[in-house]
């Protein structure tokens, strides 16, 4: 007979991460909503969880609530409004779409072979959600 064990309780001796006290320390005042509410869904479930629904790796989730992550914080930003915020958005093609949806068909590639992702290649670039054109205006 296997005993199950808990992966999500700290073996003795070992000390759980608090994703919340450390973006507290980390951002002070100016904790941002958003990774507020990354790091109470990282501590009430696992972090590992947590980046598999925003698709990020662990070390995102952490270096995010540590204040600490030289990436693209708006989209990490937008799939945390997404995911744990229900953030939506008007797409042209979709109608209202959770923001992280929004994301992912962005990244998709195109295919003549579905007519909704003909229709997304057309207009996901001149959308005002799109991150390319985003990109594009804050370089100028």
């Amino acid at each position: 007979m296997s005993t199950a064990v808990n992966l999500n309780t700290p073996s003795k001796g070992s000390k759980k991460t608090d994703f919340l006290a450390n973006a507290r320390a980390a951002w002070g005042a100016a904790l941002p909503d958003w990774v507020e509410v990354l790091a109470e869904a990282a501590n009430a479930h696992t972090a590992t969880e947590v980046a598999r629904r925003i698709a990020y790796s662990t070390a995102v989730v952490s270096s995010v609530c540590s204040g600490k992550y030289a990436g693209d914080l708006g989209r990490v930003e937008a799939k945390v409004r997404g995911v744990f915020m229900g953030d939506v958005v008007a797409c042209p093609v979709l109608d209202e779409i959770p923001r992280d949806v929004c994301l992912a068909e962005q990244k998709k590639r195109f295919f003549g072979t579905s007519s909704i992702r003909t229709k997304l290649y057309r207009a996901c670039p001149a959308c005002a959600h799109s991150r390319q054109r985003q990109k594009e205006a804050a370089h100028g």
